[in-house]
């Protein structure tokens, strides 16, 4: 009749210690996944200071810093894009390789102004938002 009881309570105290250990690592992940996110935020900011210069140096024609300015934003957004959905990324990849065509072919200050602004936009608007 003891034994019962005994079992019982054992098997209450292995739960118990489950589930305080799931909670444990849960706030960890948590944590870990806050971090990302963090990072993912000052990753965007970066990008958009990189695409705000790309502007100011092609508006001033100087085509070489503005080559420098964009490789820098793609190399950044290249660590945000697998943080985010497919097709958020894949939107903001067709305006890379769109600006990248522009820069490469010499395209109008107003056509890569009107460019970048649409991906600051797209950056401000949809992507922050999937890193909060």
């Amino acid at each position: 009749m003891r034994t019962a009881p005994m079992w019982i309570s054992l098997m209450l105290m292995a739960g118990v210690v489950t589930i305080g250990v799931g909670i444990e690592s849960t706030g960890w992940s948590g944590a870990a996944i806050a971090q990302k996110r963090a990072q993912g935020r000052g990753s965007v900011d970066r990008i958009a200071n990189s695409l705000r210069a790309v502007d100011t140096a092609y508006a001033s024609g100087n085509a070489a810093e503005a080559q420098t300015r964009f490789r820098e934003a793609r190399a950044e957004w290249n660590g945000v894009a697998p943080r985010i959905s497919a097709r958020e990324a894949r939107e903001q990849q067709l305006l890379f390789d769109s600006l990248d065509k522009q820069l490469k072919s010499g395209a109008p200050a107003g056509q890569v102004k009107s460019t970048i602004s649409g991906m600051l936009d797209e950056l401000r608007e949809d992507i922050e938002r999937e890193l909060r």
